[in-house]
């Protein structure tokens, strides 16, 4: 299948997939920035352990980007290695949904809402149902791309 005949839903999925990589991205640069103030921020004052808990996370959200980017790439391309990376950032999307997700609820996070809350709770539904979507999406697409 060429480049001209991929399907618009195929292609604002891949579009999508880039922009997720691209905010993990700019999210870490954010949080290296300032990582004295993020020591002392709102969540860390409410939770002891979540500074901690926080730095775990940039190994796991590179590679969810970097499968990400691949698999957009893939899907831009119709290649059959487009089905395979998106199907495994669609699993990353939702592993590091519901770690994060989990972790908030079992500390109490979610209340009060502030910014930072409301922050963390928007990358939790993004991750969760774009994960999700990207899943089915794709692999009803499968057709197209073996």
């Amino acid at each position: 299948m060429s480049e001209t005949t991929r399907p618009a839903g195929v292609t604002a999925v891949a579009i999508l997939m880039v922009v997720t990589a691209v905010l993990t991205m700019a999210f870490w640069v954010v949080f290296f920035a300032d990582y004295e103030g993020q020591s002392r921020s709102f969540l860390a004052r409410e939770c002891e352990g979540w500074f901690l808990w926080e730095r775990s996370f940039p190994a796991a959200d590179a590679w969810m980007a970097v499968v990400c980017l691949a698999g957009a790439m893939g899907l831009w391309k119709m290649r059959p290695w487009g089905l395979l990376f998106s199907l495994v950032a669609g699993g990353a999307l939702i592993f590091l949904g519901l770690i994060d997700a989990l972790f908030f609820f079992q500390n109490g996070l979610y209340w009060p809402v502030n910014f930072d809350v409301a922050t963390e709770m928007v990358i939790h539904v993004w991750v969760l149902a774009f994960g999700s979507f990207v899943i089915v999406y794709v692999w009803g697409k499968r057709g197209l791309l073996l």
